[in-house]
């Protein structure tokens, strides 16, 4: 069932729409379909079915997932995955904005996982066991979504090719600012190419400015092509860090011989810098961050979810959708752009990329990236596609359930729950079977003030989606003069080395050090408790360690 468009472009049009099976089944899910101007032009159906049928291929955490591909009179259409997350881009210029750039680990991390999963692409083989050398071509900070959940998936492999194909079609495609320089050239193409695009985007992320200054497109082809000295990142920001900025000049070397070989070599490159830094790198604590400064969009972007789930998507709020759905939501300062309907011919100079329609398309998303399974029959997806005899689109008719659904998530997430002083686990969480009325909702996390807030439950069968934020622990409160204890000499400190499996988070008292493994952390020292957490798994434990002023202790646990 369609429930709301997220955007429209020269292609294709992109929906919202929610599939619903047996017992209460749904999940939501991305309809792409192709429109009625191009559905003539065979090169941009060959541009839409690429990008269907090599993603289809690719199944990978770092990767956007087709689903299906299918056809409703006469228009195509493509099923998608649901994800929760920002693109690059518009991360780079929101953390800017209120204050917060994106970290340097946090930029490693995701440029990390986007090279695992070009890695992925580009040794795929088919199904008679031979590579496929796959190159994606079209690797920018639009096509490289962040998701709320800490991770990264690339998306859009419309222009995607096989290495041994002939791509000497007369036109580059690809957006220009992001091609290595064998590809502004007009040469074949490897997976070096795409290594030399994520150096871009890591470079950006760095500086937070972009690698090349505006300029017209043949200027921009001569510069990366040319023989004149890039930019590096240390000329834009002096503290970049020295091993980071080592790994973004390889990946930037125009001789592709001299480039990191693979996605994989960059891959290494990056997570062996984020290991020689104590700096906080884990998915959760990207997630922390996407979470803190996408924190009001995320809630406006729930509601407007929740109005079309329950079809009260008034005109007013189908127009916040869509104006949320083209980045122009009050945390990323977007500026409003004309979106009117090119012609086939249209941006064919640009490279005739699915990047924009794409990148409108995941902007919009705020929801969790919920997989879907592919539907029994065709007669089901098109009826996902059926407009209602009035235009407009068909609401969901779906029964109401017996009992109302509290769905309750925090930021930071990983709360304690409690509803009516009993535990219910962590946030996020979906609670059913709650009655009628008023729940006092609780909760609590280490460094953090509880957060408490009565909650009512009015109808059956509502959906009543809450979030709570929990303020940090104040600092504290120095005591006057007169009543200040003399100081004390500063305690002696030792170090800790921690590898923990499965992976755990380590707190000392209430102060958290980070993930494991946990690399030369400064400790107070003597013996110390610590107290170790996997909330995926439900493990909690304690250990003590003997900790000697001045040495490392190196610690391997299997719990």
């Amino acid at each position: 069932m369609l429930l709301a468009p997220l955007a429209q472009g020269g292609m294709a049009e992109i929906w919202l729409a929610r599939q619903s099976g047996l017992k209460g089944f749904e999940k939501l899910v991305v309809i792409k379909r192709m429109t009625g101007a191009l559905e003539a032009d065979p090169e941009y159906v060959e541009m839409f079915l690429t990008e269907a049928r090599l993603a289809a291929q690719l199944n990978h955490p770092n990767i956007v997932q087709i689903y299906e591909l299918g056809e409703q009179s006469g228009s195509l259409y493509i099923v998608m995955e649901y994800l929760d997350g920002e693109n690059l881009a518009v991360l780079r210029r929101a953390g800017q904005k209120v204050g917060l750039p994106v970290l340097d680990a946090h930029a490693a991390r995701l440029i990390a996982s986007a090279a695992d999963g070009l890695h992925y692409a580009h040794v795929k083989v088919g199904l008679d066991g031979s590579p496929l050398h796959i190159v994606h071509r079209d690797v920018s900070p639009q096509n490289l979504i962040a998701t709320m959940e800490g991770g990264l998936k690339v998306v859009d492999f419309g222009i995607a090719k096989l290495a041994s194909q002939n791509t000497s079609s007369g036109k580059l495609k690809g957006k220009f600012a992001y091609m290595s320089p064998e590809q502004a050239r007009g040469e074949q193409v490897d997976a070096r190419s795409d290594v030399f695009a994520l150096g871009i985007c890591l470079f950006e992320l760095l500086t937070r400015t972009r690698f090349l200054p505006k300029m017209d497109d043949v200027q921009l082809l001569s510069t990366i092509a040319g023989t004149g000295p890039l930019p590096r990142p240390s000329e834009r920001r002096a503290d970049v860090p020295p091993g980071l900025e080592a790994v973004v000049l390889k990946a930037l070397v125009r001789k592709k011989e001299e480039r990191f070989q693979s996605a994989r070599e960059l891959h290494d490159a990056l997570e062996e810098w984020l290991r020689s830094t104590s700096a906080a790198a884990s998915s959760n604590d990207v997630a922390d961050y996407l979470r803190t400064v996408f924190a009001r969009r995320i809630h406006e972007r729930r509601q407007l979810i929740e109005a079309a789930m329950k079809a009260e998507l008034t005109p007013n709020s189908a127009r916040n959708f869509a104006a949320l759905a083209k980045g122009k939501g009050p945390d990323t300062g977007a500026t409003s752009r004309s979106r009117a309907k090119p012609s086939p011919s249209a941006g064919r100079g640009k490279g005739l990329a699915l990047g924009g329609v794409v990148a409108a398309l995941l902007l919009a998303v705020v929801a969790g990236a919920l997989a879907l399974r592919p539907s029994s029959s065709d007669e089901e997806v098109s009826t996902l596609l059926e407009p209602s005899p009035e235009g407009g689109v068909k609401p969901p008719l779906v029964e109401a359930p017996a009992s109302p659904v509290l769905i309750l998530d925090t930021v930071p997430r990983g709360a304690a729950v409690v509803v009516d002083d009993k535990p219910r686990g962590q946030s996020p969480i979906t609670l059913d079977g709650l009655s009628l009325g008023e729940h006092q909702v609780k909760v609590s996390l280490d460094g953090y003030q509880d957060s408490q807030r009565a909650v009512t439950l009015a109808r059956p069968g509502e959906r009543l989606v809450v979030e709570l934020a929990l303020a940090p622990l104040p600092p504290a409160v120095p005591l006057p003069s007169k009543d200040r204890p003399r100081p004390r000499a500063e305690a002696p400190q030792g170090k800790l080395t921690l590898k923990t499996t499965p992976w755990t988070t380590v707190y000392l008292g209430k102060q958290k050090l980070g993930d494991t493994p946990l690399i030369e952390v400064s400790i107070p020292a003597g013996k110390r408790v610590l107290r170790l957490v996997n909330p995926e798994r439900g493990l909690e434990s304690t250990i003590e360690v003997d900790i000697v002023s001045g040495e490392t202790t190196v610690k391997k646990l299997s719990l």
